[in-house]
């Protein structure tokens, strides 16, 4: 029923055997606590340099069996949809060959099936309830670490789940990435561009996303946890203590949640909780709140927005809630899950930018009015979720029509033009094109949301004629797609 790790390792050199235009297989740099060797998978479709990235991690909990296998089994579907031209169904949702074209020939996906190999093998011939890896902690009775715990994110910070004791189910190790298992996932953060990120555990129906050690408010900067003790062996200290976020990325998070549970709930109707891990309980040390912290503990490292998901649902007892007898549903889920993140992870103004027109400057000024003006208030951040709502279901439409693609490209090195001299008025005729872009959009999109919210934009653009650059995106700030005035605006 479920792989073997000797088994998952076979399936993983045999794909990038047969077909290495699609996978590379990479010996990460350190063999696990007994020895065995480690492997990611890069999967991507063409040619070019590195990509905006994905990386799913498996396996990290020893008892959780049907996430490896789902990552697998994922890796297989897109291979078989994009060679094939073929739609990926899952039960009730269909992803269209041409969204698999456009993940695949845009992103990076990383695939680390098993991050705990030991583990999984204590699992499938000792103990089938075991958590941790195999680490022997010395004078003890007990082994294993547990590897969620023992990221270099407040580390040994004993909030909530999270233990000093090496006979605890969630002990964090004798010190930050003390394990070789949770030093290979460091390293594929440190070496490859990874903008998305997932640790996919079992069980509870949860789409997870920061904060895991407090509740997230987004209005004091300076309630940071980097200035908060760690490898303390005690709690945080601070009663009541809250962890800052900026607005426009804990919007990010809510709405790229909220799209994977959308995406789950189409399979077979199974509705998942999308939440900060906080509201599972409280922990430290984990990978996805590692993922994401680093850009604000060392601000030269790249944003990772990463989560957790915890696959399937309570089954009554805890055996067959990790590991069912038939996880086919659960791991449709799972997958379509995944495939909704990939999805949400494209950067649409990057695509066109680096691949279109080949430069970044473009890039660099439309994201600098993205994050440093519109995400500041709450009207811009809803026209950045409306962009990001539209972006995926119409990517593959402009990339698969040259001159759409091209009208595209010019549209945005015109709009960054006019974002170096946001005095100059934007001309009548570049309002036209625009609005003639998105009129044809409408025109060939199925969605009545997609069409609703490119009306929303039109009607906005149909203001903007001989208007400075600088006052149209003020009106942006000030009012969003719905027409409503936002009477008060928080600062980002």
């Amino acid at each position: 029923m479920y792989r073997t790790i000797a088994q998952l390792d076979f399936l993983t050199g045999l794909l990038a055997a047969w077909f290495p235009q699609y996978f590379t297989r990479i010996q990460l740099p350190e063999p696990s606590v007994q020895g065995r060797p480690v492997y990611a998978l890069r999967m991507r479709a063409g040619g070019g340099g590195e990509r905006r990235g994905v990386l799913l991690v498996g396996g990290t909990h020893s008892r959780e069996l049907m996430n490896p296998d789902a990552i697998v089994e994922l890796a297989i579907d897109l291979l078989v949809s994009h060679a094939n031209g073929a739609d990926i169904v899952y039960g009730g949702r269909t992803w269209p060959a041409n969204d698999v074209r456009v993940i695949l020939e845009t992103l990076d996906v990383w695939l680390l099936p098993c991050s705990n190999p030991d583990g999984r093998d204590y699992v499938m011939t000792v103990d089938d309830l075991w958590r941790k890896n195999r680490r022997d902690n010395p004078a003890t009775p007990c082994d294993g670490v547990d590897l969620n715990r023992n990221l270099d994110f407040l580390w040994a910070v004993t909030e909530g789940q999270t233990s000093c004791s090496p006979c605890s189910d969630v002990y964090c190790g004798p010190s930050a990435f003390s394990e070789p298992e949770t030093r290979n996932v460091k390293h594929l953060l440190d070496t490859r561009r990874i903008d998305c990120f997932v640790d996919v555990h079992s069980y509870s129906e949860l789409i997870l996303y920061p904060w895991g050690h407090a509740p997230t408010q987004t209005v004091d900067p300076t309630k940071r946890f980097t200035g908060l003790p760690s490898g303390t062996c005690s709690g945080i200290g601070q009663p009541g203590y809250q962890e800052y976020m900026p607005p426009a990325d804990l919007q990010r998070f809510q709405t790229v949640g909220q799209r994977i549970v959308d995406a789950i709930a189409a399979v077979r109707g199974r509705v998942y909780t999308n939440q900060p891990s906080v509201g599972l309980y409280p922990t430290t040390g984990t990978h996805s709140d590692y993922a994401y912290s680093r850009h604000i503990a060392d601000p030269r490292l790249r944003k990772t927005f990463g989560y957790t998901f915890e696959t399937g649902p309570w089954a009554g007892n805890a055996r067959d809630s990790f590991h069912p007898a038939d996880p086919t549903l659960i791991k449709r889920d799972a997958k379509s899950g995944m495939l909704a993140l990939m999805q949400q992870c494209i950067c649409a103004i990057e695509l066109i930018g680096t691949q279109l027109l080949g430069r970044e400057t473009e890039v660099s000024d439309l994201r600098r009015v993205r994050d440093e003006l519109l995400g500041t208030t709450e009207a811009g951040r809803e026209w950045i979720a409306l962009f990001e709502r539209v972006q995926a279901q119409l990517l593959g439409t402009v990339l698969a029509d040259e001159r759409l693609g091209q009208q595209s490209a010019k549209l945005l090195e015109t709009a960054s033009r006019l974002l170096r001299d946001e005095s100059a008025p934007i001309p009548a005729d570049v309002v036209e094109s625009a609005q003639s872009l998105l009129r044809e959009l409408v025109e060939r999109s199925a969605s009545e949301e997609v069409r609703a919210d490119l009306d929303a934009v039109e009607r906005q653009l149909s203001q903007a004629a001989g208007m400075p650059a600088a006052d149209a995106i003020s009106a942006l700030m000030r009012e969003g797609p719905s027409g409503g005035a936002q009477a008060q605006q928080r600062p980002g």
